[in-house]
């Protein structure tokens, strides 16, 4: 099967990169992590510096959290860093509009692809479980991908909170062919919470076999709350992926 590259969402090292960095990403590409995705974390370097250091590592960028704000202004820090650091994808999410104003927020995702696409770079939309809540029968996030301009609006799909919306990740990626360029690789427990790769219920090869027939260009790891260190949550869940062939 072929290797997708596998990353990491720096959110899941949140604390340990404000107060140690460069020390906390020197240890995740020890570690086998191909690429770092940003969430507001850049080390207080500016552009340039980020750039120069993640490519000390040989890391590379697989994606940008930010705010709808930030993706809609090219003159943004996100696109200052994004540039830099040679990134491709823009990213963020909109769980709590769901129930509130969905179908603005379809359109203003729309706005966000539009911008981003015309600056050079990939919009995609980061689902919680809140996304899988029906409107008129369908998924808030079909309604999504089907009210929007599939070469503007991609998928980065969260597999943990896919799997807590009621839904299978495997086949749920299958559906959206061309569509999904980046994969959150997050596994669950069987009562709904977050856990180290491979420690959970998820069928990570079926998931990876699903990434590579939609194409994705980035799994990347990621684990919102650890119960021990956040470092050796992301050493155990590459060494478990590792195991898999799957890193």
């Amino acid at each position: 099967m072929k290797k997708i590259p596998l990353g990491i969402q720096l959110y899941s090292v949140r604390e340990l990169c404000a107060t140690d960095f460069k020390g906390t990403v020197r240890e995740l590409a020890k570690m086998g992590y191909k690429g770092v995705e940003f969430a507001g974390q850049y080390g207080n370097m500016v552009p340039e510096e980020l750039a120069d250091f993640l490519k000390e590592q040989k890391l590379k960028v697989c994606g940008c959290h930010t705010s709808l704000d930030e993706i809609n202004n090219p003159n943004s820090m996100t696109y200052a860093y994004s540039k830099a650091t040679k990134n491709t994808y823009l990213t963020t999410s909109l769980c709590g509009r769901v129930a509130k104003d969905w179908d603005q927020a379809i359109k203003d995702c729309e706005v966000a692809g539009k911008t981003a696409k015309k600056n050079g770079f990939i919009f995609t939309y980061h689902n919680h479980a809140q996304e899988f809540e029906k409107i008129n029968g369908v998924y808030a996030l079909d309604k999504l991908y089907a009210e929007t301009n599939p070469k503007e609006v991609y998928g980065e799909f969260d597999t943990h909170w896919i799997k807590r919306g009621g839904e299978d990740p495997v086949a749920y990626i299958r559906k959206y062919k061309g569509r999904v360029p980046q994969i959150h690789l997050k596994d669950i427990t069987a009562d709904n919470n977050f856990v180290e790769l491979g420690k959970g219920i998820l069928d990570l090869t079926a998931i990876v076999e699903a990434g590579v027939y939609v194409g994705a260009k980035w799994l990347i790891y990621e684990q919102d709350i650890c119960k021990g260190s956040a470092l050796d949550s992301a050493r155990i869940s590459i060494e478990n992926m590792k195991k898999l062939g799957l890193a």
